[in-house]
């Protein structure tokens, strides 16, 4: 039996199930394996795609709910000095 770590978050290309993918040793080689599919393939850590931002309840807005701070448009603020005469 292989020692399992599971990766946080991982998505199973196969079965596309998140938080199913885990990495063993064979030896001196890593492989990735999902617990729920059939998949299995040597674990290459030069992956560089960004992974999609995950649904939770904090980056989706509820019907009829106001904006949060960070979506409102940005605009431009003019600082003026009370003390300067004009």
């Amino acid at each position: 039996m292989h020692k399992k770590r599971y990766i946080a978050g991982a998505l199973c290309p196969q079965c596309q199930q998140r938080d199913k993918v885990y990495v063993y040793l064979e030896g001196d080689e890593k492989w990735r394996a999902c617990n729920r599919c059939d998949f299995n393939e040597p674990f290459d850590q030069t992956d560089n795609r960004k992974p999609e931002e995950l649904v939770t309840r904090v980056n989706q807005s509820r019907l009829g709910e106001k904006p949060l701070a960070h979506e409102v448009a940005v605009e431009t603020v003019k600082l003026i000095d009370p003390n300067k005469q004009t």
